[in-house]
């Protein structure tokens, strides 16, 4: 189970129609979470740190600075995480979207009830994401990741990695249940300067589902999101994974 999301929560809201700003402001202290309205993108990256929030809402098409100039200044620092809220409804843009490090999408008009579930339960995941780093060891159920000696023991045996593999794990298993992009991927694990290579992503993530399936065939610990990028599931059993 879960933890709960934190009580209180700040959430930076990005958008720059004032209307819908406000609306998405009320429904957002109504439930209990403390709301920021960024107007346009160079505010958004200001106020972020200036006082770093637990979720941000951010619209895409902003003046200034754009959603995705946003997405990137805040990915170079944090993994707070981001919800887009945006009318671009294309697959293309949900796609780079979630590639470039959003947590979720929805597109405009939305349903206000719907978006605050999004919200609680994105929530959820980033703070089981911090319940689950406990100083540089990262544990899930089956799974244990020793980042002091770069050991990792799935089931009961120790799995043995390249130190390749072993970053793309840990960069996976620290964001549970989150779909991370193959661009965020590919930059953290190698750098940016193979930022586009995905055969050299899923060579390397065949080899370390191979070696994790062989020390706990029960489990397939990591899903594909297709077209978009990777997940570290929290679940136990290997149903409905791809």
């Amino acid at each position: 189970m879960m933890p709960d999301p934190p009580p209180g929560a700040r959430i930076l809201i990005v958008e720059d129609e004032p209307e819908f700003a406000d609306l998405l402001a009320l429904w957002v202290a109504r439930h209990g979470w403390r709301p920021r309205v960024a107007r346009d993108g160079a505010e958004a990256v200001v106020s972020f740190e200036a006082e770093e929030p637990d979720l941000v809402l951010l619209d895409l098409s902003l003046p200034r600075l754009n959603g995705w100039q946003v997405i990137e200044r805040i990915r170079a620092t944090s993994l707070v995480p981001i919800l887009l809220v945006t009318a671009r409804d294309a697959e293309q843009d949900k796609i780079r979207g979630l590639g470039a490090g959003a947590d979720d999408y929805m597109t405009k008009p939305l349903s206000f009830p719907e978006l605050m579930a999004r919200i609680e339960a994105v929530l959820r995941r980033a703070n089981a994401r911090t319940v689950a780093i406990a100083g540089d060891e990262v544990r899930h159920p089956g799974l244990v990741i020793d980042g002091r000696g770069h050991r990792v023991t799935a089931g009961d045996r120790e799995v043995h990695l390249t130190p390749t593999e072993y970053r793309l794990l840990r960069h996976l298993a620290e964001r549970p249940e989150s779909v991370v992009g193959h661009t965020d991927l590919l930059t953290a694990v190698w750098g940016a300067g193979y930022r586009d290579d995905l055969h050299l992503l899923r060579v390397t993530m065949r080899n370390l589902r191979a070696k994790l399936a062989e020390a706990a065939p029960a489990r397939r610990f990591i899903a594909t999101s297709y077209g978009v990028g990777y997940r570290f599931r929290l679940g136990e059993d290997s149903a409905g994974d791809a």
